[in-house]
């Protein structure tokens, strides 16, 4: 009876690796959320010839509204996806950038007021510092994830892409405590 149920096991998660539609994992969310999401959640969605979804950079939530990190967090990792059809990447591309210029230039405005603490500060906030990106943003907030925290504003030289012309524009800007 136990190999039975230990056959049904193995036949379930077999269906659900080979059969169930892929679907782009994010930052902070978890596979249900992104599952529950509509097709208009994503960037773009491409359609294999089995009829297989492929939905590409989540960054609205279920009620249409764009989530900031999550959409800083696609373009840092757009780099990172595999496509089906090479033309959908500069289509979504373009898309994503839209709502982060936006985004941009509203923030533009307000400046920044306090230093940044960057072991806590999440993407929206990485990006409002000088010369750092949403690819640079990614990579300060994986680092810490991964590595260890910083310890001192100079161990963020240590992030592939920080080097003594970023840090200096940015070390005014941030803190670690």
């Amino acid at each position: 009876m136990s190999k039975n149920i230990g056959k049904a096991c193995i036949v379930c998660i077999l269906f659900f690796v080979l059969f169930t539609p892929y679907y782009a994992y994010s930052q902070g969310w978890p596979g249900t959320k992104i599952k529950s999401l509509p097709d208009s959640s994503f960037a773009i969605v491409e359609v294999k010839r089995d009829g297989t979804k492929v939905r590409h950079f989540p960054y609205k939530n279920i009620n249409g509204r764009i989530d900031i990190n999550q959409l800083i967090y696609c373009l840092g990792t757009f780099s990172d996806e595999t496509w089906l059809r090479p033309k959908k990447i500069e289509i979504a591309r373009k898309s994503l950038e839209e709502h982060y210029y936006r985004f941009k230039l509203n923030q533009t405005k307000e400046g920044i007021e306090a230093p940044i603490n960057i072991n806590t500060a999440d993407l929206k906030d990485l990006v409002r510092l000088p010369n750092i990106g949403p690819v640079t943003a990614v990579k300060i907030y994986r680092f810490r994830e991964t590595k260890e925290p910083f310890k001192r504003v100079e161990d963020i030289k240590k992030v592939e892409g920080i080097g003594p012309a970023i840090f200096a524009g940015i070390r005014y800007y941030i803190k670690v405590r």
